[in-house]
């Protein structure tokens, strides 16, 4: 734990501070109360030196969760070594889901508001991805507006699917008034509901999961399958003490979130169902909150019921009115407590941080990045939007509208293609071996010798991997033609053919 400045703390847990001051002037003595009230910055975070202690555990735990050894060694067919081989390693892909929250309508060439530079930039900077409107119930249902079709919705799942780049839900079930079709408004509006329109709003919600679960199987890796159940609670509230046909009575919110998960798990066999909540993370040094609290207990409650809960979501949004920057130690402790606690995976959701201070901004996000990327329970950093030209928040965009990065989105570029990216090269030894230790990803392994040249490809994972690259012998008139082969690092020793 570190000391705190109290700028960097949450305003309730400040106290008004009480100085006596005894002056003396002309033999009268005069007593000053001098109330100091520190005022919040929001602002502020402790370990944004860059000399911070945090800063070396973090190397320490990102080299033993983010990396791997990765030993290539180049044999002759006949398995004898090749020393004096010159070998490259490169690595082409981060296993990490590093994402951002996009908008189909502006990847897809068919859309007027098609834009070729936010579509690079996807390809070229996210293996994940959020849909950021168009699988919420309210577009899906055709309630938003021609642009919020499920053909768009398709054929952007489609295009992200198509380059590799994973793709998590958001959101399979918000059960709140401002998020549901106008179809489960109108049964919400009806003060004293009969038996069958309480039946009609049980069946809409699971109508609807089976519907967009079914619709997209297989297109979708992770579903927030309830998104923010601290707040969102208009449709549960409605249905508790309901018995609905065929069914036991719904004793509380618990029992009817308990009842959506296990939809989900049927619907969509293949996506991991997620709780997806605010302010948990975000949130400033003061861990005992009553936002944090309050998700503690909703969380433990639907573990204690048995639900099938996959993993855990945390939105992320800082800003600088009502969401504190908090310190790297304290979000450390916080996902400390989630993985003794309750051990799932943790996905960060919708990072970003409105603020004028670009300079702070740019800070923080590095910071906030290498905190999350440090500890083993996180496997995916999402940012909600990335591009000026389409963000909730322009100031939180990594991107102007000309495409050039801002402050935060040269330390984000920096973390993932420098400081996290493995590129080396080396002469393989006598035993024919060159290696490294690498970050675990995709990655292309060049062997060149007397003149001649071989391309593998290969994947590093937790398990490390013992490459073996296999060349024809100079003369035996060998001709390869294995190109672009994938292979899995298990862990165990691959023998792979190169092409010349």
């Amino acid at each position: 734990m570190f000391l705190r400045d109290t700028n960097s703390l949450p305003l309730e847990s400040l106290l008004l501070r009480t100085v006596l001051v005894n002056y003396k002037i002309s033999n009268v003595t005069v007593f000053l109360f001098l109330v100091s009230i520190p005022v919040m910055t929001f602002g502020q975070y402790d370990g944004r030196d860059q000399n911070a202690a945090w800063r070396t555990q973090a190397a320490e735990q990102i080299d033993e969760h983010r990396k791997a050894d990765l030993n290539v060694s180049v044999q002759w067919a006949d398995g004898t070594a090749v020393e004096g081989a010159s070998v490259s390693i490169s690595m082409k892909r981060h296993a990490f889901q590093f994402g951002s929250a996009v908008d189909p309508r502006y990847f897809l060439e068919s859309r007027s508001e098609y834009s070729a530079g936010y579509a690079e930039k996807i390809e070229e900077l996210f293996t994940a991805s959020t849909l950021e409107n168009h699988l919420k119930w309210r577009p899906w249902a055709g309630n938003w507006g021609s642009g919020f079709s499920q053909e768009v919705t398709q054929a952007g799942l489609d295009w992200l699917q198509s380059r590799s780049i994973a793709t998590r839900g958001h959101a399979m079930m918000w059960p709140r008034y401002q998020s549901v079709p106008n179809s489960v408004r109108d049964l919400l509006d009806i003060e004293n509901p009969t038996q069958q329109n309480l039946q009609d709003l049980y069946d809409a919600t699971f109508d609807h999961i089976a519907d967009i679960g079914s619709a997209v199987q297989g297109k979708i890796d992770a579903w927030d399958m309830l998104n923010e159940p601290r707040t969102s609670n208009d449709i549960e509230d409605k249905l508790i003490g309901f018995t609905p046909t065929g069914g036991p009575t719904i004793s509380g919110r618990t029992d009817l979130r308990n009842r959506w998960f296990e939809a989900a798990q049927v619907a969509d066999t293949e996506a991991g169902m997620f709780l997806n909540d605010y302010a948990i993370l975000a949130g400033g040094d003061d861990l005992n909150n009553n936002i944090r609290t309050k998700y503690r207990q909703n969380l433990s409650e639907l573990v204690d019921a048995g639900t099938p809960i996959d993993g855990l979501g945390f939105q992320s949004h800082f800003n600088e009115t009502n969401r504190p920057l908090t310190s790297p130690s304290e979000i450390w402790e916080l996902l400390d407590e989630f993985q003794n606690d309750y051990d799932l995976p943790v996905h960060i959701t919708e990072f970003d941080y409105n603020t004028t201070d670009k300079q702070l901004q740019a800070d923080y996000t590095r910071d906030f990045m290498t905190a999350v990327f440090a500890h083993e329970s996180v496997d995916a950093f999402v940012l909600w939007g990335f591009w000026e030209g389409k963000i909730n928040h322009s100031e939180a965009a990594l991107f102007d509208n000309d495409f050039n990065a801002n402050l935060n989105g040269v330390e984000y570029l920096d973390l993932l293609f420098n400081q996290w990216w493995t590129d080396t090269d080396g002469l393989s030894t006598v035993e024919g071996d060159f290696g490294t230790r690498g970050f675990l990803g995709d990655y292309e392994v060049v062997v060149d010798y007397k003149g001649q040249s071989f391309q593998f490809t290969t994947s590093l994972d937790a398990n490390g991997l013992d490459f073996i690259a296999a060349i024809p012998e100079p003369g035996t008139g060998l001709v390869l033609t294995f190109m672009g082969l994938l292979c899995l690092g298990t862990g165990g020793r691959r023998r792979l053919k190169g092409l010349a």
